[in-house]
């Protein structure tokens, strides 16, 4: 690698850990990482991580780190990982990933609203796969009550808690796939922090979407209550 742009440089060490989960710049969870102790520094992503016979076994990519600098905790892409990629780059000139098309809340911010799994979609913009199946965003009255969206629960046969499910559900798939989309949908108002959870009715639902290509470069930030649009 080239830790602060020294080129060609080589460091040591030993895979002390397998499976692990680190999170993109655009949020996606990275799953099945290679951790190790070998330095890995500014300018080290994107190098190689070799066995002792200097064969590939992974990508350095991120590091855990209070200071900015090694900590003896760093992360590699396995290489199996890496093959499906690099085809992909070679073959479409770009990583092409499937997208359901919706923003959602943060799930710390949905169990204010008694939401204890799955994620709430705040938005289905017009024209995406969501939005074209029926998916129903988060909304705000004149009133200032909050119309609660579709709360995603499973994806085929995937339970989805978190956002991490729901990436890792749908990076299974590729774009033009049908999958169907399990939601629990809201017919009530709801406000945080004041309204019962309790009172909230939700009818389960499931909703077949033809997933779409991802875009290129998605935002790393969600859409906030703040920013919902307004009803009759």
């Amino acid at each position: 690698g080239n830790p602060f742009g020294l080129d060609h440089t080589l460091t040591t060490g030993v895979v002390s850990g397998l499976g692990r989960e680190v999170r993109s710049p655009s949020n996606r969870p990275i799953s099945n990482v290679i951790q190790t102790d070998a330095a890995i520094n500014p300018g080290n992503s994107g190098g190689p991580l070799l066995d002792s016979s200097g064969r590939l076994i992974g990508m350095n990519t991120a590091i855990y780190t209070l200071s900015g600098t090694s900590a003896g905790i760093g992360f590699a892409i396995p290489v199996d990982t890496l093959k499906y990629e690099v085809t992909t780059l070679i073959r479409e000139g770009k990583v092409i990933r499937p997208a359901i098309g919706v923003s959602y809340l943060e799930t710390s911010q949905a169990r204010s609203f008694g939401i204890k799994s799955g994620i709430l979609v705040l938005n289905a913009p017009d024209g995406s796969p969501a939005k074209k199946a029926g998916v129903k965003g988060t909304t705000r009255t004149s009133t200032g009550a909050i119309e609660l969206g579709d709360i995603i629960i499973g994806i085929d046969n995937d339970k989805i808690d978190s956002e991490a499910d729901l990436f890792k559900a749908i990076e299974k798939h590729n774009v033009g796939d049908k999958i169907i989309l399990k939601v629990l949908r809201s017919n009530s108002l709801a406000s945080p922090l004041s309204d019962d959870p309790n009172s909230i009715r939700l009818i389960p639902m499931d909703i077949e979407i033809t997933l779409s290509q991802a875009a290129p470069n998605p935002t790393t930030l969600q859409p906030s209550l703040s920013s919902l649009p307004l009803t009759d």
